[in-house]
């Protein structure tokens, strides 16, 4: 290899370097200037409601256990064997008032009666034969009357006699009516319109009075005891004893899987104490009908029954202008977050009326039309730029 060729290997790297160097700092000198863009702050993105200033009806939660309006366990009141029980007489069967549930066998007392009624007719052919001797007596008396006795003595004309066989015939009514009361005691109805809840009868079982055979308990009407805070019972009507004032309406439900029953029911009066453990006020609500016995088209499958843990919502006092929103619109101290025209986040001071299970009653501040913001924002304070997530909700 030549010395020409050397150099122009050693040479021509260094041009092309050279070269790329110069070009590159061309570009360089030469490169536009950005232009500098200021980005807007669009505001932070809040959740809104618009609040609205109308009637609000409170309305009050609570919980309680159905029970029955009234229930009665059956004590026998005679001896005897159980020769009848009313077909279908089990834990869960229906009657209604005045049917035979079962029946104690009978000849003993039907023959009390027959010997009570004998007894009866002689006492009182007693008391003839001894009115007619009586008669008698004061005849031969008047007749034999000495000029120094103006009444004869009480036993010659049968006085202590007569008495003592009126107060004989007296006894013998009364064993006559203990046995008619008797006979009718072996016939067991229903007290109400009943359900039975447990019994222990059968045909051929020997009963003693005094024995408990059946519980059974009304169907007319089921009662439920809420417990509810005291500062709940200003809102509700509650039924004073010995006036007719009518008590507060209430909504039992019941959710069962994804269906929703409901009765409906009312407030008809207070226990009267409060709770010592829970210091919690104690009402009663009634349904009437629980079983839909009497009701026409019923359509509800579930009807309410004895033992359901049911969720209560009455219907308390009415009040005007009341401004209603979700519990997390609320703040600290207080206050609401609104967005204004501006689309700027306003603090405002409320007065809270009620807190209720989802929902805040308040009043003060806030106006028709005012947009609540749902959303939490950290560090939220007054004037920070807002925009709202509802499509439409701005002013």
């Amino acid at each position: 290899m030549g010395a020409k060729q050397k150099a122009i290997k050693i040479i021509l790297p260094i041009v092309i370097l050279a070269v790329g160097l110069i070009a590159m700092r061309f570009l360089i000198l030469n490169r536009p200037v950005p232009l500098k863009q200021t980005r807007e702050n669009p505001g932070a993105l809040v959740k809104v409601v618009k609040a609205e200033s109308q009637e609000r009806q409170i309305k009050i939660f609570g919980t309680g256990t159905v029970q029955p309006e009234q229930e009665v366990t059956i004590t026998l009141q005679v001896n005897g064997l159980i020769n009848k029980v009313a077909p279908g007489f089990a834990a869960g069967a229906f009657f209604r008032k005045g049917e035979l549930l079962f029946a104690v066998e009978s000849i003993d007392y039907e023959l009390a009666v027959e010997r009570a009624k004998a007894s009866l007719i002689r006492a009182e052919n007693e008391i003839i034969i001894i009115e007619s001797k009586a008669a008698v007596a004061r005849q031969e008396w008047e007749r034999l009357k000495l000029k120094d006795q103006e009444e004869p003595n009480p036993l010659i004309v049968y006085g202590p006699q007569y008495e003592d066989a009126k107060a004989n015939r007296n006894a013998v009514a009364a064993s006559l009516k203990q046995a008619e009361l008797d006979l009718q005691r072996t016939r067991i109805t229903a007290p109400f319109n009943c359900i039975v809840r447990s019994e222990e009868v059968g045909v051929g079982k020997y009963v003693r009075a005094g024995n408990n055979v059946a519980m059974v308990a009304s169907v007319d009407g089921a009662e439920i005891v809420v417990p509810l805070q005291l500062d709940d019972l200003r809102w509700l009507s509650i039924p004073r004893q010995g006036n007719s004032e009518k008590g507060s309406d209430a909504t039992v439900r019941l959710e069962v899987g994804t269906n929703l029953y409901q009765w409906q029911g009312q407030l008809v009066r207070s226990l009267g104490e409060v709770d010592m453990k829970s210091r919690m006020a104690r009402l009663v609500v009634r349904v009437d009908d629980p079983y839909r016995l009497r009701t026409e088209g019923y359509t509800q499958k579930l009807n309410l029954e004895l033992g359901m843990f049911v969720e209560v919502v009455f219907q308390g006092e009415t009040l005007a202008d009341m401004v209603e929103i979700p519990r997390a619109a609320l703040r600290e101290n207080s206050t609401v977050w609104i967005m204004d025209s501006d689309q700027k986040l306003r603090i405002v001071p409320v007065e809270i009326i009620r807190l209720q299970k989802d929902t805040v009653l308040v009043g003060g501040s806030l106006e028709d039309g005012d947009l609540v913001i749902l959303t939490s924002l950290p560090g939220g304070a007054d004037g920070m730029k807002l925009r709202s997530a509802n499509e439409g909700e701005s002013r």
